[in-house]
């Protein structure tokens, strides 16, 4: 184990020493306040950099799964931070009522003021700054996000902040005191320009504006066979959960909505065309014809053949088409 004041590289048995000099560069750089370890693991292989940015903090680690626990009341919830993760890895982190999630973005804004726990799934890698939050004119207590403690996406301010920071990381020990402050006053002015549009779709995303606008999306993609949620979250700028939030205050859920209008489109075929039953429910995303009758029946009270026969005995049934 190498210890300096800024600097830990750790690679061996888990000691006491080991789990001291971890918590330690946690604790004194305000990313936690305190670490602990999976029973499973008996050996850890770590690396963690500390460096400021004036009043930011600039963190690099690299190390094995481990974990990290928050309290409500301690010098991390000063800070706001952004992680930027440079290898692909999943985090479980828990929140004081009890929720928990499992996250991996490229790139993740945190705010330790409702957290309770988070856990590294495996291997990571990632560079950390953390911004006082007097510096995007917040105080101690103001949690900055609404519901939730961690802002993950691909908006393109987040993805421009990751290029930022990693940058930095990178040229942070040449720069002049002047590109210092050039390059803490860009880091803030991202930062608040990213949780600022975070917000304001927060906010329509419970607008019949933007579930119209996913409704669309899901008209004009049902030909192409399964509509997945993470491909419509995608296309229109937010993250899984804040898609399937965006549905909590309709009467349907994404899913729900995807069926209906699966079976409209196959509705209007079964009427306006010739084709089989088979051909039309592959047509629009059914996994097979029992899946399309079933879901058919559920909806019109008899399987399609039946109804198609009904419909077309019915005398004038184009009148005004």
């Amino acid at each position: 184990m190498v210890e300096t004041g800024e600097r830990l590289h750790m690679d061996g048995p888990i000691t006491p020493e080991c789990v001291r000099a971890w918590n330690n560069a946690y604790v004194s750089s305000r990313m936690a306040d305190s670490v602990w370890f999976p029973k499973q693991l008996t050996s850890f292989r770590g690396r963690f950099r500390r460096r400021t940015l004036q009043d930011l903090v600039l963190v690099d680690v690299e190390a094995d799964p481990f974990g990290v626990r928050f309290t409500g009341d301690s010098p991390v919830t000063q800070y706001i931070g952004v992680s930027v993760n440079t290898r692909t890895f999943s985090e479980r982190v828990v929140f004081g009522d009890h929720r928990e999630y499992v996250v991996s973005a490229p790139v993740e804004v945190w705010d330790a003021t409702t957290l309770v726990e988070s856990e590294i799934l495996g291997p990571m890698s990632q560079t950390v700054v953390l911004v006082p939050k007097p510096a995007l004119h917040m105080s101690r207590r103001n949690s900055l996000i609404l519901d939730e403690a961690v802002i993950e996406g691909d908006q393109a301010t987040l993805r421009l902040l990751r290029g930022v920071l990693l940058t930095i990381a990178a040229e942070a020990d040449r720069l002049s005191p002047t590109a210092i402050s050039a390059a803490r006053n860009v880091v803030v002015e991202l930062l608040l320009s990213a949780v600022q549009e975070y917000r304001q779709p927060s906010k329509a995303a419970v607008s019949e504006s933007m579930r119209l606008s996913v409704s669309r999306w899901i008209d004009d993609h049902l030909h192409l066979g399964h509509v997945l949620p993470a491909r419509a979250a995608e296309q229109h700028g937010i993250s899984v959960r804040s898609l399937h939030r965006l549905f909590a205050d309709s009467d349907e859920s994404f899913g729900s909505l995807v069926r209906r209008r699966r079976l409209e489109r196959a509705y209007r075929d079964l009427l306006h065309t010739g084709d089989m039953v088979q051909t039309i429910a592959m047509r629009w995303g059914y996994a097979d014809a029992s899946h399309f009758i079933n879901d058919f029946k559920r909806v019109y009270g008899s399987t399609p053949a039946s109804y198609r026969k009904v419909w077309q005995k019915v005398p004038d049934r184009d009148a005004g088409a």
